[in-house]
């Protein structure tokens, strides 16, 4: 059975324009077809139930099971300095943690992981990946696809995953698609000021193995595939920074193993 885009509603929210499908392949990859052919805009978003074909960063699977939270959010970035560009994948990151923490309160923490993931209890629950292009007007677009595994998760994942049904956290995707609009205003209006320096602290707050070893894939930027080293910190262009026999490693692009 070939897979197709089913619509299903549409509606606003806030200065969003928000359109509902019961399925799409990807929503990263019709958001893009709709953009090419002058159908949505910035500020409009796609959110879906199912993806049949949903995908992360590295052109990887993400597996999309109704029930979870799947979309994929367009901004416009043609008035923000260029240089804070590779750190906005994190400035989502703090959005997404800040949202999923309020929901979990006491329950549980939720860590940041470089570049673009969240964790529970050290297994995956949120999944980010941010596409630029211009478009027809010469815009600069973001595209943001977020998946929050609310009510499942894949079992068989190159890294452990969790969703926040199993912490009795019951919250409807609509919710939780507000939830996130509302702080990503307020996160979106500092980072396009200032881009992530005066964000950078929130990050590291939360973020997953600080000052511990770990191993990023660096194939492309080092002569090494696997680069191991303690983290010690992100630069304000969204960098990771490692330390590595008394030498100081910045890698703007790599997966953290």
């Amino acid at each position: 059975m070939n897979s197709q885009n089913i619509f299903k509603e549409h509606f606003n929210y806030r200065n969003y324009s928000i359109h509902h499908y019961q399925e799409v392949k990807s929503s990263n990859d019709l958001a893009k077809e709709l953009l090419e052919n002058q159908q949505i805009f910035a500020n409009e978003i796609i959110l879906s139930d199912i993806q049949t074909q949903g995908k992360g960063r590295l052109n990887r699977q993400w597996q999309s099971p109704i029930g979870n939270l799947y979309f994929s959010l367009i901004i416009d970035l043609s008035q923000v300095d260029k240089s804070f560009y590779s750190s906005f994948p994190l400035m989502c990151s703090i959005v997404v943690n800040e949202v999923l923490s309020d929901l979990g309160q006491d329950k549980f923490k939720v860590l940041n992981k470089w570049p673009n993931d969240l964790l529970i209890e050290n297994k995956k629950v949120c999944g980010i990946l941010v596409e630029n292009l211009l478009n027809n007007y010469n815009q600069q677009l973001a595209i943001i696809g977020i998946g929050i595994n609310v009510n499942s998760n894949p079992s068989s994942t190159r890294y452990p995953a969790t969703n926040l049904k199993e912490y009795a956290i019951n919250t409807n995707n609509i919710d939780l698609l507000k939830k996130f609009l509302d702080k990503f205003n307020i996160f979106l209006e500092i980072w396009k000021r200032f881009g992530f320096k005066n964000l950078k602290k929130t990050w590291l707050e939360k973020a997953y193995l600080l000052n511990q070893e770990l191993t990023i894939n660096v194939a492309k930027e080092c002569q090494e595939n696997l680069l191991t080293g303690i983290f010690k910190n992100i630069d304000e262009f969204g960098n990771i920074i490692l330390s590595k026999d008394q030498q100081t490693f910045t890698i703007s692009v790599g997966d953290v193993s």
